[in-house]
């Protein structure tokens, strides 16, 4: 039987907003648990595997109903909660031609500005032009604006 002869402490808020309960065994160990992980497992009367863990399915940490959990494969869960970029688009500054950057070229251009590093461009050959321009002093450094990001999960789009 699941948490059999348990003394059960909780549920507790935590700082972000999720919950847990603390079971202590009868031989004395203390276990901290998802309050989530916690309702599932007496639910279904067994302890879930290592690979397995509970999921928000409206992805509201705090709503605990238990039509509202659910137990998926952790590669599953990750996959579906992962935030992505959602692709952006961008006018070139050297060509003027318009172009979308997504996932990992996003990133890096974000950082980029970040850094105060000019662009993005279209591709490698506007970026040397720009570079050579610049350093050749036949054009004066763009100003650099901060890339505001947006972010999508899986859930969001199901």
């Amino acid at each position: 039987m699941v948490y059999e002869g348990c003394k059960i402490y909780g549920p507790y808020d935590r700082a972000d907003g999720r919950q847990h309960v603390i079971a202590i065994f009868g031989d004395g160990t203390r276990k901290t648990v998802s309050y989530p992980k916690y309702l599932t497992e007496k639910r279904l009367g067994r302890y879930l595997e290592a690979s397995e863990t509970v999921d928000h399915i409206d992805g509201d940490v705090a709503n605990n109903d238990p039509s509202n959990l659910r137990v998926l494969d952790r590669s599953a869960h990750v996959s579906q909660d992962v935030k992505r970029l959602e692709p952006q688009e961008f006018e070139c500054p050297m060509c003027s031609d318009p172009f979308i950057l997504d996932g990992r070229k996003l990133g890096r251009a974000v950082q980029f500005r970040k850094r105060g590093k000019a662009g993005p461009f279209c591709g490698k050959s506007c970026a040397g032009k720009y570079g050579a321009e610049v350093q050749n002093g036949r054009m004066d450094p763009l100003d650099v604006e901060t890339i505001d990001p947006s972010y999508t999960t899986l859930k969001d789009q199901n």
